[in-house]
């Protein structure tokens, strides 16, 4: 046939398809040839190829790139045909004048960056009933807090940093303002390509104020799927979710969608102390959650082109999401309740723009918009009856609710919007620009009190972040970063004026705020595989919503909170070898400075269960972390990882408005509900083909440690007296079955296996011994 398999004519075909890692990841510049036409093609930036006006005829396609395997396949192309077809290519090592080269992932490339960053890849985990809350607790310095089961809140902690001094994004989108019902645990794994974890420093690209990282998770990008799941297990909990795509090759239109629902009775046992009918403790015992269930959907939606000459990306996008759930604690297991409610609906337009090259080579552009109308409610309205952890029922005759009675319903709107640039001067020298804005407005109405007058006042909280980076490669092994940042903060509200005079009452007030901040990234390869990582951040945090306006139901309002600022070091190194040629390890390991100053902490009472943000004047962190992984071929896995982080008070003196300065009694102490000394470990084995052709079989095991932690300030007082959150050790293990390549599969989870009593964040109990089944069709 020789070189006539391209020409033009009637009745010509086509070949179209992706190449990617044995990881999963899109890999692009793969050639793409056919053999006996000499021609060919090249994938682009989302391991996307197209071949057209191909005569009809049986050809040998030809996939390859350096630092992967060849791979070769024996196709038959029919008249007016359009054949897809997908590659997967495995990663190979090449001796080059005994220089090795391997190929490496999109995954591989963000952990390789300057800054101290995570990447893990879902693609061993599709078929798990895992969450992004459950990827994201298995990795070092990382500690998920939970306040129960499925659908309660959460904070997340990283590095000695928790709650929202982490920030979090959706394909660079920030979620900071999304409702409730689009959570870490609302998020299938199923919908995720990769999460990348940055621990510290920042990129500009990302536009936000985190104080001591971010975390950015990437969904399932490929342009033609269809992946479906359904997965049941204990405490009545169901769990569905559809994802899909189709793009098509001759004119970028694109239309993706996911969607998810989530339920569970949460009725797990728990040890509580049960008390009479007038408050006293008669005596403790295991008893079953009875008013704890959540459930929560969520639909998102994209459509536009992609790879167009005015655009590479052009996509208008739609989030839906709604969740009610029973309220059952507070922040502590003090108090419970039987008719507590909370739920929340939200709708997000997006419009998502980019383009490289956009007026002139190596300017790149990009655009996120989002309008995000949310409306939820705080409902507190059964009276004159209590509840006991036993759940009987006890009559008081009360006109309040159970904790206040309250029916307050939540109007939030947010526009939210980054716009990024970046400019390559030349191969060794760029430029990135970042300018992120933030409208928030709230408009709160209690029924119960319709003339409260704290909801008289607006509720508003507007954010300016800008920030410019340049990028230096001083030569093929050192990158260096530097970049500077402003923040701006304006806040409106309501304040009390006058305590304790004749003239005390509720005014407006308003807090306007300038800050600057700056740092540097810098990363070096001693060897090609051992990378050394240095990088320093001055950088600041602005106060969210919850934190200033409250919940109206256990979080008080704070409107003197300001923001907090901390000067971030990180020192790190990983290395990677073979000890031989089938035995691949890796080895990382981090050492974390903070010295912060006007700390957003949050402090509970334990009596009342209410939780309150304030500012800790000066703050340390010291830690160090680290992990190790193993893997033989493809069959055995395994890592290991521990955290250990001192969080530290070091203020001399405290300042409040009603006692002015005073000595701070906590200087030197540890905060209390931070864990401080903690690890993951993880083995798996997989076999190929061994049940039927085209299958994989394998089993994994999860290990989870927890030292035990104070949960108020263990300064002062009885050790007997002290409220801690004990050690703990959990167990999971998972069977997993794959037939046709992938096509069918189905896994069975046992969670804390040893039925484990498991606590977290303000000493409240997880739930115990769970069961789970999986099901999921890959189209």
């Amino acid at each position: 046939m020789g070189n006539t398999a391209l020409s033009q004519g009637i009745g010509k075909a086509s070949i179209s398809g992706i190449v990617s890692s044995s990881a999963g990841d899109a890999l692009a510049g793969v050639t793409v040839v056919i053999k006996e036409a000499k021609a060919g093609t090249t994938t682009d930036a989302k391991g996307q190829f197209n071949l057209s006006e191909i005569t009809p005829g049986n050809y040998t396609l030809v996939v390859s790139m350096l630092g992967f395997g060849t791979q070769e396949k024996n196709i038959q192309l029919k008249a007016s045909q359009n054949l897809k077809i997908d590659f997967t290519l495995q990663d190979k090592a090449f001796e080059i004048e005994g220089l090795e080269i391997v190929g490496k992932s999109s995954t591989t490339q963000v952990n390789e960056q300057a800054y101290a960053v995570t990447a893990i890849s879902t693609k061993e985990l599709l078929n798990s009933t895992s969450d992004a809350k459950e990827v994201l607790n298995r990795v070092s310095g990382v500690r998920v807090l939970e306040e129960g089961g499925l659908g309660s809140n959460t904070s997340f902690s990283l590095n000695g940093f928790s709650g929202d001094q982490v920030k979090f994004f959706l394909n660079g989108l920030p979620m900071d303002n999304f409702s409730s019902s689009l959570s870490l645990s609302d998020i299938p794994v199923n919908t995720i390509e990769r999460i990348e974890v940055y621990k510290g420093v920042v990129p500009v690209w990302l536009g936000t104020d985190a104080l001591g990282g971010a975390v950015n998770i990437i969904t399932n990008k490929k342009d033609n799927y269809l992946d479906a799941s359904y997965a049941v297990g204990s405490f009545n909990t169901h769990r569905l979710s559809l994802n899909g795509a189709y793009t098509n090759p001759k004119n970028g239109f694109t239309f993706r969608g996911s969607s998810n629902y989530n339920y569970s009775d949460n009725n797990y046992k728990v040890w509580a102390d049960i008390t009479d009918e007038n408050g006293n403790v008669i005596n403790s015992a295991e008893v079953e959650r009875f008013h704890d269930r959540y459930r929560s959907a969520t639909m998102m939606l994209e459509t536009g082109w992609t790879g167009r000459k005015f655009a590479d990306n052009l996509l208008f996008g739609l989030i839906a999401s709604g969740n009610d759930k029973q309220v059952q604690t507070g922040a502590t297991m003090g108090k419970v309740y039987g008719g507590m409610l909370r739920n929340s609906q939200s709708v997000v337009p997006t419009l998502k723009y980019s383009k490289d090259g956009l007026f002139t080579e190596g300017l790149n552009v990009s655009l996120n918009t989002a309008f995000n109308y949310t409306k939820s409610e705080s409902i507190d309205t059964l009276s004159g009856v209590r509840f006991n952890w036993a759940g009987e029922r006890f009559e008081d005759g009360s006109s309040d609710g159970e904790r206040l009675r309250t029916f307050t319903t939540f109007d939030d709107t947010d526009f939210n919007s980054q716009i990024n640039a970046g400019y390559t001067i030349n191969p060794r020298h760029s430029l990135a620009f970042n300018y992120a804005v933030s409208y928030f407005k709230r408009k709160a109405f209690d029924k119960e009190d319709p003339d409260k007058i704290q909801n008289k006042y607006p509720k508003a909280l507007n954010k300016h972040i800008l920030g410019l980076a340049y990028k230096s490669d001083l030569s093929e092994k050192w990158s260096t970063t530097v970049f500077g940042k402003m923040y701006l903060l304006h806040v409106e509200t309501d304040k009390e004026f006058g305590f304790g005079t004749d003239n005390r009452g509720i005014d407006a007030y308003q807090v306007n705020n300038e800050d600057f901040g700056y740092g540097v990234a810098s990363s070096y390869f001693l060897l090609l595989t051992l990378q050394l990582k240095a990088s320093y951040e001055h950088t600041y945090r602005l106060p969210e919503p919850d934190e200033i306006f409250g919940d109206a139901q256990f979080i008080n309002p704070n409107p003197n909170l300001g923001p907090e600022q901390s000067d971030n070091y990180n020192l790190g190194a990983a290395y990677s070898f073979k000890l031989a040629q089938d035995h691949q390890l890796n080895l990382e390991s981090s050492f974390i400075y903070r010295e912060s100053k006007d700390l957003i902490h949050q402090s509970v009472n334990v009596v009342s269960a209410e939780t309150t943000y304030g500012n800790l004047s000066d703050v340390r962190t010291l830690g160090v972390e680290g992990s190790v992984k193993y893997q033989w071929r493809d069959v055995l896995h395994l890592g290991a990882n521990a955290t250990y982080q001192d969080i530290t008070d070091q203020a001399d003196s405290i300042y409040n408005d009603y006692n002015g300065w005073a000595p701070n009694i906590y200087n030197g102490s540890r905060l209390p509900n931070k864990p401080y000394l903690f690890a993951n470990a993880n083995a798996g084995l997989t076999f190929k083909n061994l049940v039927a052709a085209e299958s994989v079989i394998g089993v994994n095991y999860y290990f989870n440690f927890v030292e035990n932690y104070y949960l108020t300030w263990a300064r002062f007082g009885y050790i007997d007296g002290k409220y801690t959150i004990p050690e703990q050790s959990s167990h999971s293990v998972e069977v997993f079955l794959n037939l046709a390549n992938g096509k069918y599969n189905i896994s069975a989870e046992c969670r804390n296996l040893t039925d484990a009593r498991l606590y977290d964040k303000f000493q409240l109990q997880k739930p115990g011994r769970a069961f789970y089944l999986k099901l999921r069709y890959v189209l």
